[in-house]
């Protein structure tokens, strides 16, 4: 396995690291060295580790250690490899995820980092302040500069966003200047500011999102938590801190242009248009977002996330073509819309994300797993991403992985909406959960016909059959309505073939014990009989 680092690869087996423009000089003793430092990225690296593992049976002194990470320093990004006073080195770049040695041509790190910004890629800069420390203890300070700090950091991994760096913003740390003003100087649309309290066992966080144009405030929270962890409470605050405010940017963009006139749209702002209508499952709707994107990448063939978003598409219209002699096609337009996403652009998740569900459609398990892991790398904070990450490892039978992706999509969208409780819902069904599972459906859309499909295998194994039956006849009948075969009379076959098209299995006793839970045709007629007597 090669190991994926921000815009880097290593690749192991070959010893060489590939970088985004091509492969990158390294001598050995740096390789050996940048290889243990990825093993261990959660830890700081003593210098006596160092020695046993790239000198085994060698007697080096400091000099020749630090003259090689140097070296590696030289050849990787600032501030990937920290020195830790006193303890070792340390790997602080990316979180390091490993992939499939055969999953990589190359091409897909080349011009991420050297390319100018295109008029399509133009970001919304954001600047987040100091927190104020409001407990009335300066030893207190170290809190609210934690929070502060890893905001920055977390809001930088969303691609979308541009972030003023620490340093710039801390600048304004204590001081009475107009928003405006401050959003002139950093050159930010956006500014988060805010204050924490910390009095005994409780902490509040309150939080602003500003428009620096208009001085207008966006969005305001306050979150309330007990502190027996900080670490925790950290952790958990500036989670849903950075999902709130990156949904509030977009949402606030995307109301701005709205109110441009058409013939003035650009390729940005056609896709924020095709976003909007993409929560619209139809064929119709589809189709129009199809044909704002492919308008989109007219303007601008160099617009990742719009190839990403096509990508999406094409896999939205095989799931609501059953039937169809074109699926294959569309399928594999898919995974080339998705291609193109990442080789434009290596760093976005949302292309890695695209590429994995093609993957998956296609059948090609592995390299599916590979890119939802770097999805995952370069942006852990998307609860839609997360979402749909967990219902991915679902079906790849990775089922604590699926479990964690689907908590931390509830910290992130704690009001997620119907399509986050399915998910949650398919999950414990997989994991064989039926009562937990029962809860979510509850709450889960009754519309589509594979989440009722996924509700009557769980009403069987929760032994009430009859409900199960009804359910499944309710399935079969929205099922109809989507159906684009030839044959006008739609069969029970014709619906299992096409759940477990779009519900993809990789462990056969996982799809074995789905099955084993869908009413088969005797039941569903003896339903579809009781509901019309």
């Amino acid at each position: 396995m090669d190991i994926h680092f921000g815009h880097y690869r290593l690749k192991r087996a070959k010893r060489q690291l590939l970088g985004p423009d091509g492969p990158v000089e390294l001598p050995a003793r740096c390789f050996d060295i940048l290889g243990t430092l990825l093993n261990k990225a959660e830890s700081v690296v003593g210098k006596t580790e160092l020695f046993d593992s790239v000198w085994p049976d060698m007697v080096v002194g400091d000099n020749t250690l630090q003259v090689q990470v140097s070296a590696l320093r030289k050849a990787l990004d600032p501030g990937m490899i920290v020195t830790v006073h006193g303890r070792g080195y340390k790997y602080a770049g990316p979180r390091p995820v490993e992939v499939d040695t055969d999953d990589f041509d190359g091409s897909e790190l080349h011009g991420s980092l050297t390319t100018d910004i295109r008029p399509a890629d133009r970001k919304t800069t954001i600047a987040v302040l100091s927190f104020s420390n409001m407990s009335g203890d300066p030893d207190q300070e170290y809190f609210s500069d934690g929070i502060t700090e890893d905001l920055i950091t977390e809001l930088s991994r969303y691609r979308p966003l541009a972030v003023v760096s620490r340093h710039s913003s801390a600048c304004f740390k204590g001081t009475t200047v107009d928003i405006k003003e401050i959003g002139s100087r950093l050159g930010a649309h956006y500014v988060v500011e805010g204050s924490v309290r910390k009095i005994g066992a409780s902490v509040r966080v309150t939080a602003q999102l500003i428009e620096t144009v208009t001085a207008r405030h966006v969005w305001a929270e306050r979150y309330d938590r007990m502190a027996q962890d900080l670490f925790a409470v950290n952790d958990e605050l500036v989670r849903r801190l950075v999902s709130a405010i990156v949904g509030q940017v977009e949402q606030h963009t995307e109301t701005r242009a709205k109110t441009k006139r058409t013939e003035s749209l650009d390729a940005y702002d056609l896709w924020l248009r095709a976003m909007h209508g993409s929560d619209v499952w139809t064929l119709d709707g589809n189709a129009a977002c199809e044909r704002l994107l492919e308008e989109a990448i007219n303007k601008d063939p160099m617009f990742a996330r719009a190839h990403a978003s096509l990508a999406f598409c094409h896999i939205r219209t095989s799931q609501m073509s059953p039937g169809s002699p074109n699926i294959r096609k569309i399928e594999e337009a898919a995974l080339r819309s998705a291609e193109q996403a990442v080789r434009l652009d290596a760093a976005e998740a949302r292309a890695h994300h695209a590429l994995g569900w093609s993957h998956l459609y296609l059948g090609e398990f592995e390299r599916a797993r590979s890119r939802f892991a770097i999805s995952a790398s370069l942006n852990p904070n998307d609860a839609s991403l997360c979402i749909d990450r967990a219902l991915a490892l679902a079906f790849l039978g990775e089922q604590n992985a699926a479990d964690e992706a689907a908590e931390i999509a509830a910290i992130l969208h704690p009001l997620g909406g119907d399509w986050f409780s399915a998910v949650r819902a398919i999950v414990h069904v997989t994991a064989r959960r039926y009562d937990a599972a029962e809860e979510y459906f509850a709450l889960a859309p009754r519309t589509w016909p594979d989440i009722l499909a996924f509700h009557a295998a769980n009403l069987t194994y929760l032994g009430d059959r009859q409900r199960a039956s009804e359910l499944m006849r309710q399935a079969l009948e929205r099922f109809g309505l989507l159906w684009c075969g030839s044959s006008p009379a739609v069969q029970y076959e014709d619906f299992i073939g096409w759940f477990f098209h779009v519900n993809m299995f990789r462990r056969r006793e996982d799809l074995e014990h789905v099955d084993a839970g869908l009413p088969k045709a005797d039941l569903i007629a003896a339903a579809r009989h009781d509901a019309q007597g």
